[in-house]
């Protein structure tokens, strides 16, 4: 009996350890740190390494209490009217660092929507993947991956081409020309609360590449064998906060919050990385369930064997 006991709990051991060695990459959640564990921060004119400036840019880059009311910190991003242009964009953005291209990554946030955002018309990015151009090509192209608040909807889409050389430096490459550009998933705007996204992909310009997107816990998307990215040699990264487009200074004041975010590798799962307020069934709790039910079997059946002096 003592044997089997030992040979159960060593089959949960091998469950909840696992035989995949999982990783959190990068976790830029705004409760868990400050802004130095990101790579950059972007706001008013300023491209700065964050490592230098842990308290973000004042006024436009910062830490606050939720507004939604849960007392944990989280980043609050605003793009002001008459700011001057970053990175050739109106933006109020941080950086995570580079995820090599072929990786598999989770990639887990959320996101904050005031009421005021309701009254602009223009699009706001509010979280992209980007990409690093290849020498003597364009960067006047669409990201890898944008998250855009626009008419009331909030729309995920996705840029990509098999090519090395998108389009020279210095051209405008067109999409359906020199790019394909697609859009994933859309819902509904939805304000004063918090959304919950996590999005699972391994970044490949050829058709190796795999995308799985939820919303809240729920899939939205999946798909296998499919190319996602641009051909860039350095790879992508995720950025967050409020980009607003066109790009325009006139355009009005505008504000979003984001929890940060959470970078997993190929070994993490959807129960392990997700900040959803709706998880799906955690798989462990099925094994468990699982094992207490061959635990039980194998017990009666031994006590039966005992008693009957087998």
């Amino acid at each position: 009996m003592k044997k089997i006991k030992v040979i159960v709990a060593n089959l949960v051991l091998v469950f909840f350890c696992g035989p995949v060695s999982a990783d959190v990459v990068f976790d830029g959640r705004f409760n868990e740190g400050n802004f130095s564990r990101y790579a950059a921060v972007e706001a008013n004119g300023k491209a700065i390494n964050a490592a230098l400036t842990p308290f973000g840019i004042p006024g436009h880059l910062e830490r606050m209490v939720d507004p939604a009311g849960s007392g944990k910190v989280v980043m609050r991003a605003t793009r002001w009217f008459g700011d001057v242009s970053t990175s050739g964009g109106f933006r109020s953005e941080v950086s995570a660092p580079k995820d090599p291209m072929g990786s598999e990554r989770w990639y887990s946030w959320s996101y904050f929507l005031p009421d005021s955002l309701r009254s602009v018309k223009n699009e706001i990015v509010i979280a992209q993947i980007q990409s690093l151009v290849d020498v003597g090509e364009s960067n006047l192209r669409y990201p890898t991956l944008s998250l855009v608040v626009q008419d009331d909807r909030i729309k995920l889409s996705n840029s990509f081409d098999y090519d090395r050389i998108t389009s020279p430096l210095g051209t405008s490459p067109k999409p359906g020309i020199d790019f394909e550009r697609r859009e994933l998933a859309s819902w509904t705007l939805d304000t004063e609360k918090w959304t919950s996204l996590d999005l699972h992909v391994k970044w490949a310009a050829d058709n190796t590449g795999f995308l799985e997107f939820w919303k809240d816990g729920v899939l939205l998307f999946q798909e296998a064998n499919h190319i996602n990215t641009f051909n860039d040699e350095l790879g992508v990264w995720f950025k967050t906060g409020t980009y607003v487009f066109p790009t325009q200074s006139t355009w009005p004041s505008v504000t979003t919050y984001s929890s940060g975010v959470k970078i997993g590798d190929g070994g993490e799962t959807f129960q392990s990385m997700s900040m959803s307020v709706v998880p799906e069934p955690s798989i462990y709790l099925m094994m468990m369930v699982g094992l207490f039910g061959v635990g039980l079997r194998v017990y009666g059946r031994v006590g039966r064997q005992d008693r009957l002096g087998i």
